[in-house]
């Protein structure tokens, strides 16, 4: 069995999703106290496994999306009943960003001493991050938006009509939380994330100070700490809230999805044992056979496949395609603005065939949908979220010369 010690300079590539879920930039503040380990000179490794799931996780919901909330497209493949099946469990994809984001979050905070200033820090990094995309995602779609009523009478790619409350409950991420119809398919998780983002680092503050630590110069908290704050409440969401639909706008109700992702990375690092990730694995596969939920399994095939390659020592190799490590770097943007580019191309696409495409035709416009929304990410990712994510590693370059 090997594992990696703190310090030993493996580390990953922080994303945020959506999923898809995570940070690039890892908070490495920490008391004045603490020693930097001799080892931790050595050049960051990615965590390119991951980076691999993130990108599959991104492609599975885009062609859920465009099989589940366009035009049907049975034209195409209408005798094909199989794969429709399939097409419809890839919505599972936003599971697996919701793990990943619990395990890179863990990752990032595994030393940082949470302070108020250091709070106030970590969520305005995750604001400066995830924002900027978001508010031109949001753009976008109201731009497709009028392109489709005003050009061409073309269904909307969303329920009822734009009001200044509802594009500003968006841009707060409180959409979900107002009961506000969403503007496209996807953005409800990102009001998740960033609730999750406020749960992790107030875990992350109660559990370095609710038992003492193994290491009093090192801010990584006790397993008891860890345990005895976020295991109640992951137990809690999977037994009860999950089962609420009013729980839904609330990370209440992913938190144990969420804290698979953690147990993960935890247990990796050493900071639990890999009993207590067993027993949290066990608990969650014991609830799928009172309540069979696709979603929990999906989230813990992801949690096992992380671990057996973290073990392994593979979180750096395994999944390395280009093609794939592309898609995992621009998921989130991605992710914001597939449904809104995929929807105008395919309702032009239709109209074009006269509403009645032949089966051949039904394929391209769906193929063309999808190479049209990985564009469209790539563009976002270069032109907005990119320059997001430096100015993000900025603001941490700045509170660590002043720290």
């Amino acid at each position: 069995m090997i594992w990696w010690p703190i310090g030993l300079g493996l580390v990953g590539k922080e994303h945020v999703m959506a999923n898809q879920g995570g940070e690039r930039d890892a908070a490495e503040s920490r008391p004045t106290s603490v020693i930097e380990p001799s080892c931790s000179v050595n050049p960051p490794i990615r965590f390119v496994f991951v980076d691999g799931l993130r990108g599959f996780a991104a492609l599975a919901i885009v062609l859920f999306h465009v099989w589940w909330y366009e035009p049907a497209p049975y034209p195409a493949l209408e005798s094909a009943l199989f794969l429709d099946d399939v097409l419809l469990r890839l919505r599972g994809g936003v599971q697996v960003l919701l793990v990943i984001s619990g395990f890179v979050i863990a990752y990032t905070l595994r030393n940082l001493w949470v302070t108020p200033k250091e709070i106030v820090s970590f969520v305005g990094r995750r604001i400066v991050r995830l924002f900027p995309a978001y508010w031109a995602a949001i753009g976008i779609v109201i731009l497709a938006d009028a392109a489709c009523s005003r050009f061409g009478g073309l269904p909307a790619p969303f329920d009822e009509h734009v009001t200044a409350a509802r594009v500003f409950a968006h841009m707060a991420f409180l959409q979900e939380v107002f009961d506000h119809e969403p503007l496209s398919a996807g953005m409800w998780t990102v009001c998740i994330e960033m609730q999750f983002y406020v749960v992790a680092v107030l875990g992350w503050w109660l559990a370095q100070r609710m038992v003492p630590r193994p290491d009093s110069a090192h801010p990584r908290p006790s397993m008891s700490g860890l345990l005895l704050t976020f295991a109640p409440w992951a137990l809690a969401s999977l037994f009860v809230w999950r089962r609420q639909e009013s729980m839904e706008p609330w990370v209440t109700h992913f938190l144990c999805i969420f804290f698979l992702g953690m147990m993960t990375w935890w247990t990796l690092d050493r900071t639990v044992s890999v009993c207590s990730f067993a027993t949290t694995v066990a608990v969650m596969a014991a609830q799928l056979v009172v309540d069979w939920q696709t979603a929990n399994a999906i989230a813990i095939a992801t949690s096992l496949a992380i671990f057996v390659a973290g073990q392994m020592e593979r979180l750096h190799l395994w999944l390395d395609w280009r093609w794939l490590q592309y898609l995992g770097r621009i998921s989130y943007s991605l992710y914001l603005i597939h449904y809104s580019i995929s929807h105008l191309v395919i309702q032009v696409g239709w109209k074009f065939c006269g509403n009645a495409p032949t089966s051949a035709q039904a394929c391209g416009i769906l193929l063309l949908s999808v190479v049209v929304s990985i564009a469209a990410g790539h563009l976002l990712y270069l032109t907005v979220e990119a320059p997001s994510v430096r100015w993000a590693a900025r603001m941490k370059h700045r509170s660590n010369l002043v720290d």
